[in-house]
This record gives C-alpha cells, sequence and structure tokens, in this order.
C-alpha cells in the first residue's frame, strides 16, 4: 500500500458513494501515527489523544468545525452540536475508521477561562479535517467531507518519507532546555492554605478538598511540543496522552485518571486517589507501596473518589461493578491507590450523560461537590482552565472516552503554566502534601526540559 493508492481509494469511495460522506481507509504498516505529533506544527495537528499500552491513538489534523460550551453551561450542551458535526453519511474500509471530535472542558465550566487561558473555551469539541486512528489493530484516515484526498497523499508521504530519513540518519541528541521560573506558587500561603482547610475538614464542613498549585516558566526559545509528547509517551505509556491545540496555546499531559469511557453499551470509569512517591531500590519501593495500601489517610481519600463514582453511576447503570478494596497503580515516579468500576449503561445513555454525572470528581475538587469547589476558589489564586477538567473524544453513537486534565502544562510559545494537586483530609500534614505537589510537577518539568524525570 503506497500514498497514491490512498488517494485513489478515497476518490473511489466518494465516486460510488457520494463526495459528502466521511471515508474511512486503511494506512500503510510503515505509517506512525504518532509521528505526526512529533512535528504538530508542521503537520497541523490541533488535537490528540493516545493511550501507548493500549496501541489507542486518535491525531486531529486541521480543524474541519467545531462546537463551543458557553459558560454556565454543563457538558451535555454540546450534545446536539456534537451530533450535527457527526451526522454525515460514512464509506469506511473498518467499522473503527469512523469520525470522532475530540476536546475536553474546563475544570469549572461556570465560567470561561481567564488568563492564561485565553482562545479556550469553557468546553469545545473540533471536527479533524483528518482524523488518524489506530484502534484495536486497525491503522487508518478518515476524511472529512469535502477534503481533498491529494490532501491525505502529501501528509501522509511526507511523514513516511521523515521517518525513512530519521533510520538513515539518527537525529543528534539535543541538550536539556534550560527553563526560567517566571512566576512560583508561594509555599508558605499553600502551607497555610492547607493547615485553614484540614482545620475546617476537622470541624465538618467538608470532607474533602483538593488544593492545586501553578508554576510559570520561560525558555530562550519555542518549547517543543512535538519533544514533549514523545518524552510523556516514552516514559508514561500507561497515562492518557492528550494535546489540545487553541489561539496559538496548546494544553498537553498524560494523566493517570481515567474519568469515564463508554463503548458498546459498557461503561468505565477509575477512582484514583492517594499517593505515594516510588523509589529506585525494589525492596524500598514495595514497602511504599504497602504503607499506601494500609494507610488510613489514603484509604479514606480513596473511598470517598470511589463513592461519588458509584452513586453518579449507579442510576444509569446495572451489573456495576465496584472492587471492595483498592489496588496500586504504579507509574515512574508516584504510585496511586486504585479502584476500576464497570458496568452496563442503560438504553439512551451516552458519554455526555456520563461526563455531566462525573465531573469533578473528589480526585480533583473534593467533596461535598459545591463546598469544596467554592473553597477552591477562595484558596486557589490563579485560574484551572482545562486542568482537572474531562479530556477526550466522542462519537456518533455517543461513546467516547474522557480522561481527566492532570500532569499537564500550557504551552504558548516559549511559556509554560505547570499545575498539580494535592487531595487535603483532616489528617493532612501541610509538608507531605507540598512534597506531594512538588512530585507530581516532575514529568511535566522533564518533559518540557528533557531532562531527567
Amino acid at each position: 500500500m503506497v500514498a497514491t493508492d490512498i488517494e485513489a481509494r478515497i476518490a473511489a469511495s466518494r465516486a460510488a458513494s457520494g463526495a459528502e460522506r466521511f471515508v474511512g481507509v486503511h494506512l500503510p504498516a510503515e505509517f506512525d501515527l504518532t509521528a505526526l505529533v512529533d512535528d504538530p506544527d508542521l503537520n497541523g495537528v490541533v488535537a490528540s489523544y493516545e493511550r501507548p499500552s493500549s496501541e489507542f491513538s486518535l491525531v486531529a489534523v486541521g480543524e474541519a468545525a467545531r462546537v463551543e460550551l458557553p459558560a454556565g453551561a454543563s457538558p451535555e450542551a454540546l450534545r446536539d452540536g456534537a451530533q450535527r458535526l457527526l451526522a454525515g453519511e460514512q464509506s469506511a474500509e473498518s467499522a473503527l475508521l469512523r469520525p470522532r471530535l475530540l476536546g475536553g472542558f474546563a475544570f469549572d465550566g461556570g465560567r470561561t477561562p481567564g488568563a492564561p487561558w485565553a482562545g479556550f473555551a469553557a468546553g469545545a469539541l473540533v471536527l479533524p479535517r483528518l482524523l488518524f486512528v489506530r484502534d484495536r489493530g486497525v491503522s487508518g484516515v478518515v476524511v472529512a467531507p469535502g477534503v481533498d484526498p491529494g490532501e491525505v497523499k502529501a501528509l501522509v508521504s511526507r511523514v513516511i518519507s521523515a521517518a525513512r530519513a530519521r533510520l538513515s540518519a539518527p537525529p543528534v541528541p539535543q541538550l536539556p532546555r534550560v527553563l526560567r521560573v517566571l512566576r512560583d506558587f508561594d509555599r508558605a500561603r499553600w502551607l497555610t492554605s492547607v493547615s485553614s482547610v484540614a482545620a475546617s475538614i476537622r470541624a465538618g464542613l467538608f470532607e474533602k478538598v483538593v488544593l492545586a498549585a501553578m508554576r510559570e516558566f520561560e525558555a530562550d526559545a519555542p518549547i517543543g511540543v512535538g519533544a514533549a509528547m514523545a518524552r510523556l509517551r516514552r516514559e508514561y505509556p500507561h497515562c492518557h496522552l492528550f494535546s489540545m491545540r487553541a489561539a496559538g496555546a496548546t494544553f498537553l499531559g498524560a494523566s493517570p485518571e481515567l474519568l469515564v469511557s463508554l463503548r458498546d453499551g459498557v461503561v468505565r470509569a477509575l477512582g484514583l486517589a492517594g499517593s505515594a512517591r516510588r523509589d529506585a531500590e525494589p525492596d524500598v519501593d514495595a514497602q511504599l507501596g504497602q504503607a499506601l495500601l494500609e494507610s488510613t489517610k489514603d484509604r479514606v481519600e480513596h473511598e470517598t473518589v470511589v463513592r461519588a463514582l458509584r452513586g453518579g453511576l449507579t442510576p444509569v447503570t446495572a451489573e456495576l461493578n465496584v472492587p471492595s478494596t483498592p489496588t496500586l497503580l504504579q507509574l515512574r515516579n508516584i504510585q496511586h491507590l486504585s479502584t476500576e468500576i464497570t458496568g452496563k449503561v442503560a438504553a439512551g445513555v451516552d458519554v455526555f450523560d456520563l461526563v455531566q454525572r462525573l465531573h469533578p470528581t473528589p480526585a480533583v475538587c473534593g467533596w461535598p461537590t459545591a463546598a469544596a469547589r467554592a473553597e477552591i476558589g477562595q484558596q486557589e489564586a490563579f485560574d484551572r482552565g482545562w486542568y482537572a477538567g474531562p479530556i477526550g473524544w466522542v462519537d456518533a453513537n455517543g461513546d467516547g472516552e474522557f480522561a481527566v486534565g492532570l500532569r499537564s502544562a500550557l504551552v504558548r510559545e516559549q511559556h509554560a503554566w505547570l499545575f498539580a494537586g494535592a487531595g487535603i483530609m483532616g489528617d493532612s500534614v501541610p509538608e507531605s502534601e507540598l512534597a506531594e505537589i512538588e512530585m507530581k510537577f516532575t514529568p511535566l518539568v522533564g518533559a518540557l526540559t528533557g531532562g531527567e524525570s
């Protein structure tokens, strides 16, 4: 299979079934979708969503259309607009090569994100001109109506040629980029906030509040989003990798936390709360993991999240399976208590319903939700924007998958804003929570600089 053959098959499909259809065709085996993300500016990448360990990738090239969420509206308000964009007829060589929208939502949908989130609405979903798909062993591209097949041929040919060139002449290793801290969070103030919130929890005002921090960096040249994504893909293959572009900025990250997925009537959600560091020494690492499993503070925090997920899903599911004890999700530098929840959704329920029911979970907001969100507004001196919001995709059937926008950064040319948070309980030790925040900044600092992470 060659790029010329791809162009011919797209043209033939349109000639047989109509020019205004979405067309899905297979790609050559040597075509690597992730190579598109390596140079997003050159390739016109506007969004991507990946689970490397599952060999699942969606890469959106060009924007055919979009729908945006007005401030104050719920995620469900995008349903009608999404259905209109996906309503066209389809002709595909595989059922997996179907059109999908990529996008996400702000943590607080009650307002349009402010600085530094210019261009990011309260929520938005993008219809790609070209959607490159790798899913369950199928690799292909979905071409939106009106897109010239020659555009596909040119892009696929260029990416394959570049890959062959790299094999014959591997790139010269780049020195780590230096990032200068422009604005750091006030650690003394943050420690005071933790103490204040913990006292309020002990007084019965909340069960949990998640406090986040932001750090702003500046580099001596535009930050390479493609290089950062490649680093995250290599070092965090079990995470949900994402990049979403708007108004010249890219929100990217490697989140360990699935908010919710829906495929063929089966729903999955992940309760993730309670954290500990990893250690290079296996015996010490095992001890840290066991201590986390036995930690009363972390188990109570984790159960708060699981209880909220169960409560959100129970009214719209049957056969909901909620394990009684958590397991460890172990990543490169951190491990978490994890509970995977599965079930079958009732007829008529789509992924918009599920996102609306579950976001924000106590893992990123606290509990009770309204009170915790109000406290976050009082304690945090920055706009979270899309940090800790749902990021993912949806198709015409209402199936989709949204991760929580964690371990993330907003990159705009030479500037980067990094975000991290920690769940505060009544017995939280401020210095321990600060150490957790610092640990959660590590993956993105390493990805953006090319240094150790």
